[in-house]
């Protein structure tokens, strides 16, 4: 009798096991089911979201992210209106100036291409085809291009910034700096270079690109190259910049410093990586002896605010205008608010005298 009890009681215990396994299988397979068209839904919403219009997209942004100050950049467009144009060519339509018209160009209150030949793509442009179109004869299209866009754009803006095709710009620092200057100044700013070396003799570098007053090109346009006394207009081989600057100085346009507060350039001949890294950058490099301030390489030498660099390829394009536009950071130490820079009357503009130690001449 205790015999059969003992087997039953066996019985049920099994039983009972194979009801709790069964449990647990049932148990599994709904958590796994549940976790499927969890993992379905999501990627459903995902697909969904990525059709939605870029204005529905609601994405919650953490409370210490950081951006670009974009109430003062909207403030400072109206305030400082730059016309950028960017020399160019034909065979550089597609491979340079089209990627700079989709990134820094963006930025410019108005953008031309001085180039050879009419192209719908690029958007606006200054055809001149009455001298040969090859890099030995810049200074007559750069002439040329002057007088054309100071004919039809002077009234309508303040500034005027010309670069190569190779270049990037920073067109909100730049209008940060110009703010405390009055377009009415006979003054140009870019990267100072001396001729030959030579102390009185100073240029801005072409490159990366110069940015002049309306008053400053004024004068080139109606009194410098009219007039032809120090403005050579018939050597067609000077480097455009180089002759350029001649012209300026004829007419008493200054070539201003527009370093930083720490003497760091804002307008570079190079890619930022050049500056970074000073193992690049040695002598007797020409740099260091035509520079008008003294030049500097080291990973602290880069300017806060930055104007232009030069040769960015078009990947280093797209690159900048992430990192400077859409990039976002997360706990960075907090910064002072900015404020615009007092404005200058003409007495208030100094030009520092040259500090460049390498220069001998």
């Amino acid at each position: 009798m205790s015999e059969q009890r003992g087997n039953l009681k066996q019985i049920e215990q099994k039983k009972s096991l194979r009801l709790y396994r069964r449990l647990a299988f049932v148990t599994i397979e709904i958590a796994l089911i549940a976790a499927f068209l969890s993992y379905r839904h999501n990627i459903t919403s995902l697909e969904q979201l990525s059709w939605l219009p870029e204005e529905k997209v609601n994405v919650e942004t953490p409370e210490n992210a950081t951006q670009n100050n974009t109430d003062l950049a909207e403030l400072l467009y109206k305030e400082v209106r730059i016309l950028c144009w960017v020399m160019t060519t034909p065979k550089n339509h597609r491979t340079r100036a089209i990627h700079i018209k989709r990134t820094w160009g963006k930025h410019c209150n108005r953008l031309l291409f001085v180039t050879s030949e009419d192209d719908e793509e690029l958007g606006e442009t200054v055809v001149i085809n009455e001298v040969e179109d090859k890099y030995e004869v810049l200074w007559p299209k750069m002439r040329i291009a002057f007088e054309r866009i100071y004919e039809k754009y002077a009234n309508e803006t303040d500034w005027f910034f010309k670069a190569d095709d190779d270049a990037y710009a920073y067109i909100e620092n730049m209008r940060y700096f110009l703010y405390a200057y009055s377009p009415e100044m006979p003054i140009y700013f870019g990267y100072n270079l001396l001729y030959g070396g030579r102390k009185d003799e100073v240029y801005m570098s072409g490159g990366s690109g110069f940015v002049s007053s309306r008053e400053a090109v004024r004068l080139f346009v109606e009194s410098a190259i009219v007039n032809k006394s120090g403005c050579d207009i018939n050597n067609h081989y000077i480097p455009d910049d180089v002759a350029i600057g001649e012209c300026f100085r004829a007419v008493g346009v200054i070539a201003g410093d527009s370093r930083d507060v720490h003497g760091e350039a804002r307008f570079y001949l190079f890619a930022p990586f050049m500056v970074l890294m000073p193992e690049l950058i040695n002598e007797p490099f020409w740099y260091f002896n035509y520079s008008f301030y003294n030049p500097r390489s080291c990973k602290d030498c880069l300017a806060k605010y930055p104007m232009a660099f030069h040769y960015i390829s078009p990947a280093d394009m797209y690159l900048f205008e992430f990192f400077g536009y859409e990039f976002w950071t997360i706990d960075l130490p907090n910064e002072p608010e900015e404020v615009l820079p007092k404005k200058l009357s003409w007495d208030d503009v100094v030009v520092l005298e040259t500090d460049n130690i390498w220069n001998t001449s």
